[in-house]
């Protein structure tokens, strides 16, 4: 029988390293008000091209924020894809637990505490901006807020100033909303906006002319959902100066479909070659070739550029919160929900397996008053560790034992236990996988589950149970033979990999037509 792997140990070593700081240790002296908590997560960013990655793309910002924060240069999504990460970051459990996934549940059960929940009973002003319509009441990712605002899929179509359709709570200057159900206009639109990122030009052009008929200085080509830091300045203002805040924010604009426009090209011909490439997921996943080597590169280089716009996102939620006087007392988490393929093994885009490409996520904690800025952490992080976290910062209690471990005790430290993300595949949708050729259909309908421990990763693809091993060393990841495990120590980790897939393999999917029709809006299929 394999051990409860996930349960926090009763009592560990901490050698000579200096201990975690508590709550109080972490608050500026002669503040009452617990820290405020700012969470913002960066759809689709992988870490090796933010700053501190492989090949880094130049945000001059976010190189400043860096310097300030705590890194984790080993960090990993528990998932591919939105629903399930963020089902964990808000409840510090793995997908297999709370069981909001592919081969689950499409909602979040109410009968998961919620990070939002704990802090509003300790008193925090609770709010959640998401340019990401999963992090919506349809999902169960909303709960616990007291406030909350969600894109929807036209806004990945339409970047111009607007205000959010999906509102729920008190944000001033906005009404709440009615029923969210797909309407007979939302599957029209989907079938428009397949059209335009079958062939980006479409959107591209579309784009231009709305921007010179409605020039917007104020915000960037290709931003997503401008509405959000007008929405979060507006409630942050009229929060009382005494109570603490909780901000959770979704920023959509590394997400796909990646729009150029035709003034910041090198000419037509170069605006030409990129925006032909198809961009909706069908087309990109259909077949079971990859995208060729010279339009995955002109994608990637478009995914970059949109990084360069988060960058300019970020310098103004922090100018916000220190306008509100907020920013030194505030902790921050920066990370991703999951990353992103351009081609690699066969992959485009993001959800189904656990490359690489998809997992591996920036995480950056920026303590209240800059402690411990410019430390790079020695254990494996995630965004399932954001809970506990924020618990030890600001002191809340909590019931129950999360799966997360607090990233404090990871600075030092390796994690107890392997870190474990999984592919759920993409058996929830059905409609989808009758329309891919019979071999890509296998293939992208199969379990994926990894865990990292130390310079390895174990994954273990069920029903198969084929396993690989891999090492990270000074020059890359690198595969090892399997049959290596054993005398590397990795015996353990495999075990407890096999028991979550297990876990995750014997649930039975479900969902309903609404959510099932806004999750194929929103582009899964």
């Amino acid at each position: 029988m394999v051990p409860e792997p996930f349960a926090e140990p009763s009592a560990r070593s901490e050698g000579t390293r200096e201990p975690p700081r508590t709550a109080s240790a972490l608050r500026p002296s002669g503040t009452r008000r617990p820290p405020n908590v700012l969470v913002v997560v960066m759809d689709c960013v992988r870490a090796s091209d933010f700053p501190g990655g492989r090949d880094p793309v130049a945000m001059p910002f976010a190189e400043r924020l860096r310097a300030d924060s705590l890194v984790f240069p080993r960090a990993a999504s528990v998932a591919p894809w939105t629903l399930p990460s963020h089902a964990s970051l808000f409840t510090g459990l793995y997908p297999w637990e709370h069981g909001c996934h592919g081969r689950g549940h499409l909602h979040l059960g109410g009968e998961f505490p919620r990070l939002a929940s704990g802090l509003r009973r300790a008193g925090y002003s609770t709010l959640s901006l998401s340019a990401n319509p999963i992090i919506g009441p349809e999902y169960g990712l909303t709960d616990g807020f007291e406030a909350a605002a969600w894109g929807e899929w036209w806004e990945q179509v339409h970047r111009h100033r607007s205000a959010p359709r999906g509102v729920r709570g008190d944000i001033p200057g906005m009404r709440p909303s009615g029923s969210t159900a797909p309407r007979r206009r939302d599957r029209l639109g989907r079938t428009l906006k397949t059209m335009a990122t079958r062939v980006p030009a479409i959107l591209s052009l579309g784009e231009a002319l709305g921007r010179r008929l409605r020039p917007d200085p104020g915000f960037p080509v290709g931003g997503m959902n401008p509405w959000i830091e007008d929405l979060l300045a507006r409630w942050l203002h009229v929060q009382p100066k005494d109570r603490p805040t909780f901000c959770f924010i979704n920023l959509l604009d590394a997400h796909e479909p990646y729009v150029l426009d035709p003034s910041e090209s090198a000419g037509w011909a170069d605006w030409w070659a990129s925006m032909r490439i198809p961009q909706d997921v069908l087309a990109l996943l259909g077949t079971a070739e990859a995208i060729s080597p010279v339009d995955r590169e002109r994608l990637h280089r478009l995914y970059r550029r949109s990084l360069r716009t988060l960058d300019d996102r970020l310098r103004r939620i922090i100018e916000i919160y220190q306008e509100a006087g907020r920013w030194s007392d505030t902790l921050l988490v920066l990370t991703s929900d999951h990353g992103q393929a351009f081609g690699e093994h066969g992959m485009v885009w993001h959800g189904v397996r656990t490359d690489e490409e998809l997992l591996r996520v920036p995480l950056w904690v920026r303590l209240p008053q800059d402690d411990r800025g410019g430390t790079e952490a020695q254990g494996w992080g995630s965004p399932l560790d954001v809970l506990p976290t924020v618990l030890q910062v600001t002191g809340v209690p909590w019931e129950g034992t999360p799966s997360g471990r607090s990233l404090l005790r990871l600075i030092g430290e390796e994690r107890d236990g392997p870190l474990i993300g999984c592919g759920d595949g993409l058996g929830w949708n059905q409609p989808f996988l009758q329309r891919l050729a019979p071999g890509r259909r296998q293939q992208l309908d199969q379990l994926s589950m990894a865990g990292y421990v130390g310079q390895y990763k174990v994954v273990n693809e069920l029903p198969s149970d084929r396993v690989h091993l891999f090492h990270f060393g000074p020059g890359g990841i690198e595969e090892l033979p399997s049959g290596e495990l054993e005398s590397r120590g990795l015996g353990g980790t495999l075990s407890q990999v096999r028991f979550a897939g297990r876990a995750l393999l014997g649930m039975v999917a479900s969902g309903t037509d609404e959510v099932d029709e806004r999750l194929r809006s929103w582009g899964y299929g």
